[in-house]
């Protein structure tokens, strides 16, 4: 009979620490975790980083905006780019970035000195740079006046990170291309 109590008696002092006894997690369950982490961070990295670049290019469309509409205003004033021209005829930057020019009609942040280029930098602390574009006809005042910010690599080229903006005046009829 002692046998059987103590049986009795270990059965129940081995339940209790049976049910105290805590669960963990196993290495593996740890690892398996740690590896939809990694995946889930080597996936969403990318797009974070696309976001600030399209943050970026919205940033220099604005600015493109301002320019392209007080090109626009400069061109139909003075209809055309012919108003900017030296003794020879030719197109002179300094007098379209002059005081009645397209500065005129410019923030004073984005302003272009003399030689076209900018006060504001574009989002990649990069310069805008301002260029005139003579038409081939013989008219003078027929031409353009184009815009160009050179992207993150700094570097004029035809691959995507350059952008443009190409106000013409011809005849009379005003457009712009980006």
């Amino acid at each position: 009979m002692v046998k059987s109590m103590m049986k009795f008696w270990s059965k129940k002092a081995n339940e209790g620490k049976k049910s105290e006894k805590k669960r963990a997690f196993t290495l593996v369950e740890i690892l398996i975790v740690v590896a939809v982490i990694g995946i889930l961070f080597v996936t969403l990295v990318p797009r974070i980083d696309f976001a600030g670049d399209k943050a970026r290019e919205t940033g220099v469309k604005t600015d493109f905006r301002s320019f392209e509409l007080a090109a626009e205003q400069v061109l139909r004033e003075n209809a055309g780019i012919g108003e900017f021209c030296d003794a020879s005829g030719d197109a002179d930057i300094a007098e379209l970035a002059g005081a009645n020019g397209i500065n005129l009609y410019l923030d004073k942040a984005i302003k272009f000195n003399t030689s076209g280029v900018c006060a504001k930098q574009d989002q990649w602390n990069q310069e805008y740079t301002m260029q005139i574009i003579e038409s081939s006809d013989g008219n003078k005042n027929n031409g353009a006046i184009m815009f160009i910010s050179n992207g993150k690599d700094s570097v004029l080229s035809e691959t995507e990170d350059n952008y443009a903006l190409v106000v013409t005046y011809y005849d009379g009829q005003i457009e712009a291309e980006t």
